[in-house]
Protein backbone atom coordinates (compact mmCIF):
# COMPACT_ATOMS: atom_id res chain seq x y z
CA UNK A 1 0.00 0.00 0.00
CA UNK A 2 3.09 2.46 1.02
CA UNK A 3 5.45 1.11 -1.42
CA UNK A 4 6.77 3.81 -3.90
CA UNK A 5 9.98 2.79 -6.40
CA UNK A 6 11.67 5.36 -7.46
CA UNK A 7 11.06 5.97 -11.45
CA UNK A 8 14.41 5.14 -13.40
CA UNK A 9 16.81 7.53 -15.03
CA UNK A 10 14.49 10.52 -13.02
CA UNK A 11 17.11 13.33 -11.48
CA UNK A 12 13.98 15.23 -10.37
CA UNK A 13 12.85 12.37 -8.02
CA UNK A 14 12.68 12.61 -4.38
CA UNK A 15 9.78 11.83 -2.14
CA UNK A 16 9.05 13.69 1.42
CA UNK A 17 8.71 12.61 4.69
CA UNK A 18 6.77 15.01 7.02
CA UNK A 19 6.82 14.89 10.54
CA UNK A 20 4.18 17.11 11.98
CA UNK A 21 1.26 17.42 14.56
CA UNK A 22 -0.49 18.98 11.78
CA UNK A 23 -3.85 17.26 9.98
CA UNK A 24 -5.97 17.65 6.72
CA UNK A 25 -7.43 21.04 6.87
CA UNK A 26 -10.85 19.55 6.96
CA UNK A 27 -9.51 17.27 9.68
CA UNK A 28 -8.07 20.04 11.60
CA UNK A 29 -11.14 21.95 12.61
CA UNK A 30 -13.70 19.01 13.17
CA UNK A 31 -10.81 17.96 15.56
CA UNK A 32 -10.08 20.85 17.50
CA UNK A 33 -13.67 20.94 18.28
CA UNK A 34 -12.58 18.04 20.90
CA UNK A 35 -10.73 20.34 22.83
CA UNK A 36 -11.94 22.58 25.42
CA UNK A 37 -8.82 24.72 25.28
CA UNK A 38 -7.45 26.68 22.32
CA UNK A 39 -5.46 25.00 19.80
CA UNK A 40 -2.34 27.14 18.15
CA UNK A 41 -3.99 27.46 15.20
CA UNK A 42 -0.53 28.72 13.59
CA UNK A 43 1.15 25.88 13.85
CA UNK A 44 -1.72 24.04 11.75
CA UNK A 45 -1.48 26.36 9.00
CA UNK A 46 2.28 26.92 8.43
CA UNK A 47 2.72 23.23 8.18
CA UNK A 48 -0.09 22.38 6.37
CA UNK A 49 0.63 24.72 4.06
CA UNK A 50 3.73 23.57 3.70
CA UNK A 51 2.94 20.45 2.91
CA UNK A 52 0.52 20.87 0.57
CA UNK A 53 3.61 23.40 -1.32
CA UNK A 54 5.21 20.72 -1.64
CA UNK A 55 3.13 18.33 -2.94
CA UNK A 56 2.54 20.38 -5.79
CA UNK A 57 4.93 18.57 -7.72
CA UNK A 58 6.28 15.63 -5.36
CA UNK A 59 4.71 13.04 -3.01
CA UNK A 60 5.18 13.76 0.50
CA UNK A 61 4.15 10.89 3.50
CA UNK A 62 3.05 12.87 6.09
CA UNK A 63 3.35 10.94 9.89
CA UNK A 64 0.92 13.05 12.20
CA UNK A 65 1.63 12.34 15.92
CA UNK A 66 -1.86 15.14 16.40
CA UNK A 67 -1.58 16.55 19.64
CA UNK A 68 -2.86 15.09 22.57
CA UNK A 69 -4.39 15.81 26.32
CA UNK A 70 -6.17 13.54 28.89
CA UNK A 71 -6.99 16.64 30.64
CA UNK A 72 -8.43 18.83 27.72
CA UNK A 73 -9.52 16.81 25.08
CA UNK A 74 -12.55 15.08 24.96
CA UNK A 75 -11.43 12.34 23.02
CA UNK A 76 -10.36 9.38 25.21
CA UNK A 77 -8.04 8.20 22.28
CA UNK A 78 -7.26 8.64 18.82
CA UNK A 79 -7.32 6.14 16.13
CA UNK A 80 -5.26 5.57 13.79
CA UNK A 81 -6.25 6.33 10.01
CA UNK A 82 -4.39 6.79 6.58
CA UNK A 83 -6.10 9.43 3.70
CA UNK A 84 -4.93 10.51 0.83
CA UNK A 85 -5.03 13.98 -0.31
CA UNK A 86 -3.50 14.20 -3.98
CA UNK A 87 -0.23 13.60 -3.92
CA UNK A 88 0.14 13.20 -0.06
CA UNK A 89 -0.67 10.40 2.38
CA UNK A 90 -1.36 11.37 5.60
CA UNK A 91 -0.63 8.96 7.92
CA UNK A 92 -2.43 9.74 11.84
CA UNK A 93 -1.17 7.47 14.63
CA UNK A 94 -3.30 6.19 16.83
CA UNK A 95 -2.57 7.91 20.36
CA UNK A 96 -3.18 6.39 23.71
CA UNK A 97 -3.76 8.43 26.93
CA UNK A 98 -0.99 6.42 28.85
CA UNK A 99 2.31 8.83 28.29
CA UNK A 100 4.71 5.99 28.14
CA UNK A 101 3.26 3.43 26.48
CA UNK A 102 1.91 6.23 24.11
CA UNK A 103 5.19 7.13 22.90
CA UNK A 104 5.85 3.14 22.46
CA UNK A 105 3.16 3.05 20.32
CA UNK A 106 4.20 5.93 18.29
CA UNK A 107 7.30 5.10 17.51
CA UNK A 108 6.11 1.17 16.45
CA UNK A 109 3.43 2.55 14.21
CA UNK A 110 6.30 5.33 12.83
CA UNK A 111 8.54 2.11 12.25
CA UNK A 112 5.72 0.55 10.78
CA UNK A 113 4.74 2.80 8.20
CA UNK A 114 8.20 3.75 7.07
CA UNK A 115 9.50 0.47 7.09
CA UNK A 116 7.03 0.29 3.74
CA UNK A 117 8.12 2.77 2.15
CA UNK A 118 11.10 2.63 -0.44
CA UNK A 119 13.18 5.23 1.53
CA UNK A 120 15.86 5.71 -1.64
CA UNK A 121 15.91 9.56 -2.61
CA UNK A 122 14.17 10.46 0.33
CA UNK A 123 14.12 13.65 2.51
CA UNK A 124 12.72 13.43 6.14
CA UNK A 125 10.87 17.36 7.31
CA UNK A 126 10.24 17.68 10.89
CA UNK A 127 8.61 20.10 13.37
CA UNK A 128 10.78 21.41 15.93
CA UNK A 129 8.44 22.60 18.66
CA UNK A 130 7.42 19.26 19.77
CA UNK A 131 9.39 16.78 21.68
CA UNK A 132 8.23 13.98 20.78
CA UNK A 133 7.46 14.40 16.80
CA UNK A 134 11.54 15.72 17.17
CA UNK A 135 12.66 12.62 18.68
CA UNK A 136 10.78 10.27 17.18
CA UNK A 137 11.65 11.97 13.57
CA UNK A 138 15.28 12.18 14.44
CA UNK A 139 15.49 8.98 15.87
CA UNK A 140 14.16 7.32 12.48
CA UNK A 141 16.09 9.37 10.29
CA UNK A 142 19.44 8.40 11.51
CA UNK A 143 17.94 4.75 11.52
CA UNK A 144 17.58 5.06 8.08
CA UNK A 145 20.21 7.30 6.92
CA UNK A 146 17.70 10.15 5.55
CA UNK A 147 18.96 13.60 6.11
CA UNK A 148 16.55 15.55 8.10
CA UNK A 149 15.61 19.17 7.83
CA UNK A 150 13.72 21.33 10.93
CA UNK A 151 11.31 23.63 10.39
CA UNK A 152 11.62 26.38 12.83
CA UNK A 153 8.63 28.49 13.09
CA UNK A 154 9.14 30.00 16.67
CA UNK A 155 11.22 29.80 19.59
CA UNK A 156 10.61 26.90 22.26
CA UNK A 157 9.94 29.43 24.87
CA UNK A 158 7.70 31.29 22.36
CA UNK A 159 5.30 28.18 23.54
CA UNK A 160 2.55 28.78 26.38
CA UNK A 161 3.22 26.97 29.75
CA UNK A 162 6.90 25.79 28.90
CA UNK A 163 9.96 26.06 30.95
CA UNK A 164 13.51 25.96 30.38
CA UNK A 165 14.19 22.05 30.32
CA UNK A 166 11.38 21.92 27.84
CA UNK A 167 13.69 25.20 25.42
CA UNK A 168 16.70 22.73 26.54
CA UNK A 169 15.52 19.27 25.18
CA UNK A 170 14.91 20.91 21.95
CA UNK A 171 17.51 22.98 21.02
CA UNK A 172 19.64 20.08 22.18
CA UNK A 173 17.50 17.49 19.79
CA UNK A 174 17.67 19.77 17.18
CA UNK A 175 21.05 21.50 16.98
CA UNK A 176 21.85 18.12 14.66
CA UNK A 177 20.02 18.36 11.73
CA UNK A 178 21.08 18.17 8.38
CA UNK A 179 19.45 21.59 7.68
CA UNK A 180 16.94 24.13 8.94
CA UNK A 181 13.62 26.22 7.39
CA UNK A 182 13.38 29.39 9.27
CA UNK A 183 10.56 31.85 9.51
CA UNK A 184 13.40 34.55 10.64
CA UNK A 185 17.34 34.43 10.17
CA UNK A 186 17.75 34.57 14.53
CA UNK A 187 15.44 31.92 14.43
CA UNK A 188 17.74 30.40 11.94
CA UNK A 189 20.55 31.08 14.74
CA UNK A 190 19.11 29.62 17.52
CA UNK A 191 18.39 26.15 15.60
CA UNK A 192 21.17 25.96 13.66
CA UNK A 193 24.47 26.43 15.91
CA UNK A 194 26.65 24.06 13.28
CA UNK A 195 26.17 26.51 10.45
CA UNK A 196 24.44 24.06 7.96
CA UNK A 197 21.86 24.81 4.75
CA UNK A 198 19.27 26.81 5.54
CA UNK A 199 16.11 28.56 3.90
CA UNK A 200 14.43 31.34 5.52
CA UNK A 201 11.02 32.35 4.65
CA UNK A 202 8.34 34.41 6.96
CA UNK A 203 5.00 32.02 5.72
CA UNK A 204 3.06 30.61 3.44
CA UNK A 205 -0.03 31.90 1.19
CA UNK A 206 -2.97 29.48 0.98
CA UNK A 207 -3.50 29.59 -2.75
CA UNK A 208 -7.10 27.09 -2.45
CA UNK A 209 -9.29 29.84 -0.33
CA UNK A 210 -11.53 32.18 -2.52
CA UNK A 211 -11.49 35.16 -1.64
CA UNK A 212 -15.48 35.87 -2.44
CA UNK A 213 -17.62 35.16 0.73
CA UNK A 214 -20.75 36.36 2.28
CA UNK A 215 -20.17 39.20 4.74
CA UNK A 216 -22.47 39.12 7.52
CA UNK A 217 -21.26 41.77 10.03
CA UNK A 218 -21.77 44.63 8.07
CA UNK A 219 -18.47 47.17 8.32
CA UNK A 220 -15.93 46.10 10.51
CA UNK A 221 -12.09 45.98 11.72
CA UNK A 222 -10.54 42.60 12.17
CA UNK A 223 -7.72 41.32 14.59
CA UNK A 224 -7.03 37.34 14.75
CA UNK A 225 -3.90 36.04 16.55
CA UNK A 226 -2.76 35.42 19.84
CA UNK A 227 -5.72 36.63 22.42
CA UNK A 228 -3.17 36.80 25.46
CA UNK A 229 -2.99 40.83 26.52
CA UNK A 230 0.78 40.73 26.49
CA UNK A 231 0.31 40.60 22.29
CA UNK A 232 -1.44 44.53 21.97
CA UNK A 233 -5.13 42.84 21.83
CA UNK A 234 -6.12 44.43 24.62
CA UNK A 235 -4.47 48.20 23.32
CA UNK A 236 -6.79 47.33 20.00
CA UNK A 237 -9.83 47.24 22.10
CA UNK A 238 -9.37 50.19 24.01
CA UNK A 239 -8.41 52.18 20.44
CA UNK A 240 -11.63 50.96 18.87
CA UNK A 241 -13.45 51.69 22.29
CA UNK A 242 -11.94 55.73 21.51
CA UNK A 243 -12.62 55.75 17.93
CA UNK A 244 -16.62 55.43 19.20
CA UNK A 245 -18.69 54.69 15.30
CA UNK A 246 -21.46 53.18 15.90
CA UNK A 247 -21.41 51.63 12.79
CA UNK A 248 -18.06 50.15 13.13
CA UNK A 249 -17.41 46.53 14.61
CA UNK A 250 -14.65 44.74 15.80
CA UNK A 251 -13.84 41.53 14.99
CA UNK A 252 -11.08 39.50 17.15
CA UNK A 253 -10.48 35.61 16.83
CA UNK A 254 -7.49 33.56 17.87
CA UNK A 255 -5.60 31.24 20.64
CA UNK A 256 -4.58 31.33 23.98
CA UNK A 257 -7.88 33.26 24.64
CA UNK A 258 -7.59 34.83 28.29
CA UNK A 259 -10.12 35.55 30.47
CA UNK A 260 -9.68 39.45 31.14
CA UNK A 261 -9.40 39.79 27.08
CA UNK A 262 -12.80 38.12 27.15
CA UNK A 263 -13.99 40.28 29.80
CA UNK A 264 -12.59 43.64 27.95
CA UNK A 265 -14.49 42.13 24.70
CA UNK A 266 -17.47 42.20 26.92
CA UNK A 267 -17.47 45.38 27.87
CA UNK A 268 -16.82 47.30 25.04
CA UNK A 269 -19.84 47.98 22.57
CA UNK A 270 -19.34 46.43 19.06
CA UNK A 271 -16.28 44.17 20.10
CA UNK A 272 -16.80 40.33 18.85
CA UNK A 273 -15.49 37.73 20.29
CA UNK A 274 -15.67 35.20 17.61
CA UNK A 275 -12.72 32.32 19.43
CA UNK A 276 -10.72 30.06 17.58
CA UNK A 277 -12.57 29.81 14.20
CA UNK A 278 -11.16 27.72 10.97
CA UNK A 279 -8.32 29.40 8.87
CA UNK A 280 -10.27 29.53 5.92
CA UNK A 281 -12.76 31.63 7.87
CA UNK A 282 -10.29 33.58 9.08
CA UNK A 283 -9.59 34.75 5.79
CA UNK A 284 -13.04 35.04 4.52
CA UNK A 285 -13.22 37.53 7.13
CA UNK A 286 -10.23 39.13 6.43
CA UNK A 287 -10.72 39.73 2.59
CA UNK A 288 -14.01 41.27 3.39
CA UNK A 289 -12.75 43.45 6.72
CA UNK A 290 -12.06 47.67 6.32
CA UNK A 291 -8.57 47.31 8.40
CA UNK A 292 -6.49 43.38 9.11
CA UNK A 293 -5.15 44.72 11.91
CA UNK A 294 -1.20 43.05 13.92
CA UNK A 295 -1.00 45.20 17.24
CA UNK A 296 1.52 43.07 18.69
CA UNK A 297 3.91 45.36 20.64
CA UNK A 298 7.72 46.01 19.14
CA UNK A 299 10.24 44.26 20.95
CA UNK A 300 13.81 43.17 19.65
CA UNK A 301 13.31 39.96 20.71
CA UNK A 302 9.67 39.66 19.01
CA UNK A 303 11.06 40.95 16.19
CA UNK A 304 13.82 38.90 15.84
CA UNK A 305 12.23 35.55 16.40
CA UNK A 306 8.36 36.09 16.23
CA UNK A 307 5.97 36.35 12.45
CA UNK A 308 3.06 37.80 13.67
CA UNK A 309 -0.02 35.58 13.07
CA UNK A 310 -2.01 36.14 9.79
CA UNK A 311 0.20 39.29 8.88
CA UNK A 312 1.04 37.33 5.30
CA UNK A 313 -2.48 36.38 4.60
CA UNK A 314 -3.35 40.11 5.47
CA UNK A 315 -1.41 41.26 2.86
CA UNK A 316 -2.86 39.15 0.12
CA UNK A 317 -6.41 40.30 1.43
CA UNK A 318 -8.82 42.44 -0.08
CA UNK A 319 -8.26 44.88 2.52
CA UNK A 320 -5.94 47.25 4.05
CA UNK A 321 -3.48 46.04 6.53
CA UNK A 322 -2.90 48.34 10.02
CA UNK A 323 0.32 47.05 11.49
CA UNK A 324 2.90 47.63 14.28
CA UNK A 325 6.57 48.73 12.79
CA UNK A 326 8.09 45.15 12.29
CA UNK A 327 11.50 45.07 10.44
CA UNK A 328 11.20 42.62 7.98
CA UNK A 329 7.66 43.17 6.64
CA UNK A 330 8.26 47.15 6.75
CA UNK A 331 11.05 46.48 4.52
CA UNK A 332 9.24 44.28 2.21
CA UNK A 333 5.66 46.05 2.11
CA UNK A 334 6.71 49.41 3.36
CA UNK A 335 4.07 51.81 1.26
CA UNK A 336 1.73 48.49 1.13
CA UNK A 337 0.78 48.93 4.99
CA UNK A 338 -0.33 51.38 7.46
CA UNK A 339 2.85 51.15 10.46
CA UNK A 340 2.88 52.82 13.41
CA UNK A 341 4.87 52.33 16.70
CA UNK A 342 4.22 50.83 19.48
CA UNK A 343 6.81 52.78 21.74
CA UNK A 344 7.48 52.26 25.04
CA UNK A 345 3.96 52.33 27.13
CA UNK A 346 1.09 50.45 26.76
CA UNK A 347 -0.86 54.05 26.43
CA UNK A 348 1.10 55.17 23.64
CA UNK A 349 0.75 51.70 21.65
CA UNK A 350 -3.21 52.40 22.31
CA UNK A 351 -2.95 55.97 20.94
CA UNK A 352 -0.86 55.06 17.83
CA UNK A 353 -3.11 52.22 16.66
CA UNK A 354 -6.29 54.57 17.38
CA UNK A 355 -4.22 57.02 14.90
CA UNK A 356 -3.50 54.43 12.67
CA UNK A 357 -7.28 53.10 12.14
CA UNK A 358 -8.41 56.79 11.47
CA UNK A 359 -5.36 56.95 8.61
CA UNK A 360 -7.40 53.67 7.66
CA UNK A 361 -10.76 54.32 7.56
CA UNK A 362 -10.18 57.70 5.87
CA UNK A 363 -8.40 56.59 3.10
CA UNK A 364 -9.79 57.12 -0.40
CA UNK A 365 -11.07 54.42 -2.62
CA UNK A 366 -8.44 55.25 -5.23
CA UNK A 367 -5.92 55.01 -2.08
CA UNK A 368 -7.30 52.22 -0.71
CA UNK A 369 -7.53 49.63 -3.76
CA UNK A 370 -3.95 50.58 -5.26
CA UNK A 371 -2.75 49.47 -1.44
CA UNK A 372 -4.54 46.81 -1.74
CA UNK A 373 -3.12 45.58 -5.32
CA UNK A 374 0.27 45.98 -4.55
CA UNK A 375 0.45 44.67 -1.06
CA UNK A 376 -1.25 41.69 -2.83
CA UNK A 377 1.37 41.75 -5.84
CA UNK A 378 4.31 41.38 -3.01
CA UNK A 379 2.81 39.09 -1.21
CA UNK A 380 2.04 36.63 -4.12
CA UNK A 381 5.66 37.58 -5.31
CA UNK A 382 7.15 36.40 -1.92
CA UNK A 383 4.88 33.66 -0.34
CA UNK A 384 2.66 32.04 -2.79
CA UNK A 385 2.70 28.33 -2.45
CA UNK A 386 4.15 27.77 -5.95
CA UNK A 387 7.04 30.58 -5.33
CA UNK A 388 7.98 28.44 -1.76
CA UNK A 389 7.62 24.77 -3.39
CA UNK A 390 10.28 26.23 -6.31
CA UNK A 391 12.80 27.72 -3.35
CA UNK A 392 11.84 24.67 -1.14
CA UNK A 393 12.53 21.86 -3.63
CA UNK A 394 15.85 23.50 -4.97
CA UNK A 395 16.72 23.66 -1.39
CA UNK A 396 15.93 20.05 -0.69
CA UNK A 397 18.07 18.77 -3.71
CA UNK A 398 21.53 19.59 -2.57
CA UNK A 399 21.03 16.93 0.61
CA UNK A 400 20.28 14.44 -2.03
CA UNK A 401 23.24 15.23 -4.14
CA UNK A 402 25.69 15.04 -0.17
CA UNK A 403 23.62 11.69 0.57
CA UNK A 404 25.49 10.18 -2.93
Amino acid sequence: MYACLAPPNRDDYMKIIYFTTACKKEDYVSFSKMWDSSLNASIQNLHNRFIRALAMTHEVEVISMRPFSRKYCKLKKLDAETKQEGKITWHYLGIRRHKVSRYLSITRQSNKILSKINLKDCIAITDTLNPNVLKNSTKFAKKFNLPIIGVCNNTPSGIHDTGKSYTKLLLDTAGNLTGYIALTSSLNTLYNKYDRPNLVFEGILDDTVSKAKENKYGDYIFYNGSLDPRDGVDELMLAFKRLDNPNLKLLISGYYSDEEVQKTAESIKNVINLGNIPSDEVIALANNSRLNVNPLPFSEDSDRYFVPPNLVDYFNSNSVVLSVRNRRFKKYFENDAIWVESDETIKELENNLLEGIKAGLSLSKENRAEMIKKANADANKLYSMSVINKRTILFLKQFLKQKE
